[in-house]
């Protein structure tokens, strides 16, 4: 309606300008007919102009509007799995374990799962970085697994320290990336803010305080034994050649 609106106000115009009051006062000859006939073509292809404009607007907000809907219906889907995934890897950064009847120590949360494949939303209205980094955690918790069953293969009972050390760790690392990603969700689609870190015991804090402890735990660790990451130097060709 808008549209047939604005083609009918270019036709006034076009009637109402000096060199058409001009023409129809003088009354009809050859020439007054060129110039009506070449007033009423301009008048026709403006309005045609103007509604194909018009038509273009109207469909490009419409687009924009899709779009703004399709992001928030993923986001708040995603920001929800990740959040979930934040606290069960806040839970797993806190378990120190437990003894079982043999006195060996055994951990009491189970790993978090993150599927990523029960999203209903369009993948691609997101940011590419945003996505990758995403479909990037199932991955990352694959390699932590593989990382912690590997220093438990051959750490000590009955305690498992460096087992229950290197879970901690990871875990606390994979739910800060979640909660991260949570937050930028939020912040990209206008939703308020998470309720992670409200309080010393919420997911956010626990693991801070586990990543950023364990993150000094490893770098004084590194400190001390810098020597052994260093590559050997060979003092001359005689010592590389008796090798």
């Amino acid at each position: 309606m808008a549209d047939i609106q604005a083609a009918t106000d270019g036709i006034i115009a076009a009637a109402s300008h000096p060199v058409t009051v001009q023409v129809i006062n003088q009354g009809p000859g050859i020439w007054g007919n060129i110039a009506t006939g070449l007033i009423t073509a301009g008048a026709a292809i403006a309005a045609v102009m103007l509604t194909h404009r018009f038509t273009l607007k109207r469909e490009k907000l419409a687009s924009l509007d899709r779009l703004r809907r399709e992001q928030h219906f993923i986001a708040t889907e995603l920001i929800f799995l990740l959040e979930q995934y934040a606290e069960g890897c806040a839970r797993v950064a806190a378990d120190a374990g437990d003894d079982n009847p043999q006195t060996e120590r055994e951990p009491t949360v189970s790993y978090p799962e993150l599927e990523l494949t029960d999203v209903s939303g369009d993948w691609r209205v997101l940011r590419g970085l945003m996505m990758y980094r995403i479909r990037q955690l199932p991955v990352m918790q694959n390699e932590a697994k593989r990382t912690i069953a590997g220093v438990g293969e051959y750490d000590h009972p009955p305690f498992y320290s460096a087992y229950f050390q290197e879970r901690q760790y990871q875990f606390a690392r994979l739910g800060m990336k979640a909660v991260i990603l949570a937050m930028r969700l939020r912040k990209s689609v206008g939703l308020p803010e998470s309720r992670l870190q409200d309080t010393e015991w919420s997911a956010y804090n626990v693991l801070w305080k586990v990543w950023r402890r364990e993150r000094k735990c490893r770098a004084a660790e590194y400190i001390k034994n810098r020597v052994w990451h260093e590559p050997v130097s060979l003092q001359n060709s005689n010592e590389e050649t008796s090798l």
